[in-house]
């Protein structure tokens, strides 16, 4: 049975087992008296990932029936074993980043079973979908919202035109199937995006109040919730991602903050022994804007240092850079 399959006009919380794992998803669904989308919204596919999933909880405790039309679905915490385990955005039943393995399958790993079901039990009859996630627990994080450019021309104008709703500098259009809930949605014919605001395994309560301003201008748009959110930036497009890993083992020293732009051939940062000499220095492939990066002193050899948002430096405080 849907789990949209609830009166009119009611309000319920409970736990979901997972078939085949010591787990059970914490879910709030809340109908309203009058027909509407189905949205579903989802946090802690990556368990450390705190901003995202203290809104969640605060969003299941606002909403009610009688202030929306249609049906929301929060998960409060996708890989709930994960969050107990404080593993580092894994499965810790089988090591697995969650967000790498849709569509799962009902006989494979831990995470791909789970993967399964939150396929089975929310993403079937969703009409949107709103996944809450912020920087690792290692991760400084500029806010960011990424919307699908791997479905067709009507999926993808549906997306972003939910991703200009969020209040940030910079929109990202994926346009590749990672294995990712976000991408399977696409496929699904779900239009959906990927918000993050947050990292550093921590949280506070400005970037959940802008997490939940967020969604509720987002519901707004969707007809569901009738609420005026004012929105203070109008996201620029980036439409490439860089990624750079670590060459070498030793202490990270970055170039500069999060958000700074960086200008093509520039040093985005420095590893470096404990002597101060020079192992490796990752270079800037194109100007860009640093989205997020690793945050820790230590870093490992082949370890994820940072991502880069491919920018127009001349056109970045013009208007022919923002969509329409």
């Amino acid at each position: 049975m849907s789990i949209f399959e609830i009166s009119h006009g009611s309000k319920k919380q409970f736990f979901v087992p997972v078939p085949g794992l010591a787990a059970s998803l914490p879910v709030t669904v809340v109908k309203g008296f009058k027909d509407g989308p189905n949205v579903l919204i989802t946090a802690g596919i990556h368990n450390q990932e705190y901003v995202g999933i203290e809104t969640a909880n605060r969003l299941a405790l606002e909403l009610a029936p009688d202030r929306i039309q249609g049906c929301v679905t929060i998960v409060h915490v996708c890989n709930l074993t994960g969050f107990f385990a404080l593993s580092p955005d894994v499965v810790p039943e089988d090591g697995r980043n969650l967000n790498r393995v849709f569509p799962g399958g009902e006989a494979g790993s831990a995470s791909q079973r789970l993967a399964s079901f939150i396929i089975d039990s929310f993403m079937t009859d969703a009409s949107c979908l709103i996944d809450l996630h912020c920087g690792g627990y290692r991760e400084e994080l500029l806010p960011h919202v990424y919307y699908q450019g791997m479905g067709d021309k009507y999926l993808e104008n549906a997306s972003k035109q939910i991703a200009k709703l969020v209040d940030v500098e910079y929109m990202v259009r994926a346009d590749s199937y990672s294995g990712s809930m976000f991408s399977f949605a696409a496929k699904l014919g779900i239009p959906g995006v990927i918000i993050e605001r947050g990292g550093m395994a921590g949280w506070s309560e400005n970037e959940v109040r802008a997490y939940l301003a967020d969604i509720r201008r987002i519901l707004q748009r969707l007809n569901v919730l009738e609420y005026s959110e004012p929105q203070r930036a109008k996201p620029l497009s980036i439409s490439r991602v860089d990624h750079y890993n670590a060459g070498a083992d030793g202490c990270w020293y970055p170039a500069a903050a999060i958000g700074v732009t960086i200008k093509k051939g520039e040093a985005l940062g420095s590893i470096r022994d404990f002597f101060g000499n020079e192992l490796a220095s990752p270079i800037a492939e194109a100007d860009c804007v640093i989205l997020y990066q690793l945050g820790s002193l230590a870093v490992r050899s082949g370890e994820f240092l940072l991502a880069c948002g491919a920018i127009q430096l001349n056109k970045l405080n013009g208007a022919e850079n923002h969509e329409d």
